[in-house]
């Protein structure tokens, strides 16, 4: 809404310019008035339009919100339709890294007076911001097909699509789990022999895991009766890890390790956490401001939310990157400045 008030407020002061003759045209779906102006083909070049085009685009691409601005923005004189010209004077004032190569050439090999109504202004949208070439994984697609014993409905008969969904998490990709892993998916269920490495999965390639860990965790999940309050537990579990695991259970509580716990996590978990950090940086570090995450990429997340606050804000990643950054930034509508590590 900020935006839109914004874009009304330039547009107001084009008009006080005298730049041509107003018209208001009213979104139904938000009942928001946009003011526009008759604009002449060098009108449409001036440096407020461009300005007005690119910060409509920048909030398009970094959300997915604000298509029917963009139309309306375009759409001048707001007859509900538009040209193929008019996206190329638009183009003129956008990054060209910002559109897909295929959805530019559609726009300069397209007849200049085609007319455009919004649905097909929105198609060519959702292909100017594709970041791949429409890569699909059919090998998901074919176990889905088999499922239902017929073809899947038309993207545009479900209410849910392409168009309706969030825009940022349509744009999201993550490299872990993106187009190699598809095309490694499909080769093997063909029944070729494939040896995933886009994951720390060190266990699915043969390394053997550190047993200490999951004897502790053992002892913590088995009733007591059957863990850490057997007679016979020593003779099964060494010294130091029956040790720790009754240190933990005292710490989890009476519930077990099935109940929920604090939001940051259990309390002497964080206390020990806190004094780690104490130990290695010289530095008091307080429990309360301990915040324990199921893995490394809850933890970028919840990091990333709290510091993203609107579509305006970037994040300098370096480059190469860890692809859940540029993930989850995609996701959240920030943008992402990568940097590389030449140092």
């Amino acid at each position: 809404m900020l935006r839109s008030i914004k874009f009304a407020q330039s547009a107001g002061r084009l008009l006080k310019q005298g730049e041509g003759r107003r018209f208001v045209s009213v979104d139904p779906k938000r009942g928001t008035e946009f003011i526009f102006s008759r604009l002449s083909d060098a009108t449409k070049a001036s440096p407020l339009i461009a300005k007005l085009q690119q910060e409509c685009w920048d909030g398009y691409v970094s959300t997915g919100r604000g298509c029917h601005t963009l139309f309306q923005l375009l759409d001048t004189d707001s007859s509900g339709a538009i040209c193929w010209q008019e996206i190329r004077f638009f183009l003129e004032n956008v990054r060209e890294s910002d559109i897909n190569p295929n959805a530019r050439k559609e726009v300069l090999e397209s007849a200049a007076e085609g007319v455009i109504t919004f649905p097909k202004f929105q198609q060519w949208l959702i292909k100017a911001t594709m970041v791949d070439q429409g890569l699909k994984n059919t090998y998901a697609m074919e176990n889905y097909q088999a499922s239902i014993g017929n073809a899947p409905k038309p993207d545009s008969d479900h209410s849910w699509n392409k168009h309706t969904m969030s825009q940022s998490l349509r744009r999201m990709q993550y490299a872990v789990r993106g187009e190699v892993v598809i095309r490694a998916d499909a080769l093997a269920a063909e029944g070729k022999k494939i040896i995933y490495t886009n994951i720390g999965n060190p266990h699915a390639v043969g390394q053997k895991p550190l047993t200490y860990y999951r004897q502790v965790l053992a002892l913590c999940d088995l009733p007591a009766e059957c863990g850490v309050g057997n007679s016979q537990i020593a003779s099964a579990f060494p010294a130091d890890v029956v040790e720790r695991a009754i240190e933990m259970r005292k710490a989890i509580g009476p519930a077990g390790t099935g109940a929920y716990t604090n939001s940051q996590g259990i309390m002497d978990f964080r206390k020990d956490v806190a004094n780690f950090i104490t130990m290695r940086d010289q530095h008091v570090a307080i429990p309360s401001n301990i915040f324990l995450a199921n893995g490394a990429s809850h933890a970028i997340e919840q990091v990333l939310t709290a510091l993203i606050g609107n579509n305006r804000d970037a994040i300098m990643i370096p480059i190469p990157q860890y692809p859940i950054y540029s993930a989850i930034i995609s996701r959240l509508g920030a943008r992402q400045v990568g940097y590389f590590l030449d140092e």
